[in-house]
């Protein structure tokens, strides 16, 4: 049977440069964002690095290295874990003859896939426009780098390219701020809502955690809800409101969030502030952890130091250790106190967390 075009995942040569003890860790979760981004990874490439090359982010001998690797491997990209300056992308892809991605171009490409509703395209959109502009103004830099000087003594006249740049940087500047508007609208219709659920005396929760704990799972097993479940980070981006019945005089709605991800990309925070902005306001919030992961501890810390960062405060938080039908991590064993162990895929201990939820919100 012959393989459509659609078929064929493009080869990618993953990078990470740094001193970080949990460099492993680091390329593991990018493997899984480069297989959730319908990427093959070929191949990866360490170097241990305090301050990275200003030209290149990676040291000359191993960007030979690097180079050797990815035609040896016929790679179609290579994605750095680190962020990239301009001058980094435009050199690297001058040297290596191929496409350079940085994270956070591969967290926007796996958003793009998944945005489906009106401002989630929109927040997508806005992360792109705003990681762009720098590559854009980078480029202009290397243009007047390889100008040289003009007659005179005052440098070179501007040719069509450089004109072209100062266009182009105009209207992102432009498109960045109509998107930006768009979306203030919408969190402008966001609040409204908010304030006539507070005058009906509605409750609302919020679900939040990790990229691919389960929340959507979760979603489904309180509601009903039929929101799309996959075994990827960032499967589902666009939040999902859903009534939660409790019993009779019990009004509550529950949201599902965004995953949040280490190293969070600044992009992402001015983009979806006002998807995140949903948290501030809830009753409660509900955080999801990843029973199975051998990486849990880490996950539950970012998601609290995402929370922090939006001044959640005075909000009653509780913690649900999901997927121990996969086997559960020791240090939640039975602390039913603290965390709530569940499987949502299985619907065990869901009872117990609705209780839970109907005494905290009333009682």
């Amino acid at each position: 049977m012959e393989m459509s075009l659609k078929d064929i995942k493009k080869r990618a040569v993953l990078v990470y440069v740094g001193t970080e003890p949990e460099h492993i860790e680091f390329l593991e979760e990018l493997s899984q964002l480069a297989t959730g981004a319908d990427y093959e990874v070929m191949s990866y490439l360490i170097q241990q690095r305090a301050l990275p090359d200003f030209k290149y982010y990676i040291g000359k001998g191993k960007l030979k290295e690097l180079k050797e690797v990815a035609v040896a491997t016929e790679c179609d990209v290579v994605i750095f874990d680190n962020t990239l300056t301009s001058m980094q992308f435009y050199n690297l892809e001058k040297y290596l003859n191929i496409e350079v991605m940085d994270r956070v171009n591969l967290i926007i490409e796996i958003f793009s896939r998944h945005a489906t509703s009106n401002e989630g395209k929109l927040q997508v959109e806005l992360m792109y426009k705003q990681k762009m502009l720098p590559r854009i103004l980078g480029q202009g830099l290397v243009l007047s780098r390889q100008a040289g000087g003009g007659a005179g003594g005052t440098g070179a006249r501007r040719g069509g390219g450089e004109q072209k740049l100062e266009l182009d940087k105009r209207t992102i500047r432009r498109e960045i701020k109509n998107l930006e508007e768009q979306i203030d609208q919408l969190s402008r219709q966001r609040k409204l809502r908010r304030k006539r659920r507070t005058q009906n005396n509605v409750k609302t929760i919020t679900l939040v955690g990790y990229t691919n704990s389960g929340k959507s799972t979760l979603m489904n097993a309180l509601t009903d809800a039929n929101v799309l479940e996959e075994d990827k980070p960032f499967a589902t981006l666009d939040p999902t409101t859903r009534k939660l019945f409790l019993g009779l005089n019990k009004n509550v709605i529950l949201t599902d969030t965004v995953g949040f991800i280490s190293r969070l990309p600044h992009e992402f925070v001015k983009a979806f502030r006002s998807t995140l902005e949903e948290v501030r306001y809830s009753d409660l919030i509900i955080h999801v952890l990843d029973g199975n992961s051998y990486n849990v501890s880490t996950q539950y810390k970012v998601v609290l130091d995402v929370l922090k960062s939006l001044e959640i405060e005075n909000i009653p938080i509780i913690t649900v250790v999901n997927k121990i039908d996969l086997g559960q991590n020791a240090l939640f064993m039975d602390d039913y106190n603290k965390f709530i162990p569940i499987s949502a895929k299985h619907n065990k201990n869901i009872d117990l967390l609705k209780a839970k939820i109907s005494e905290i919100l009333f009682g």
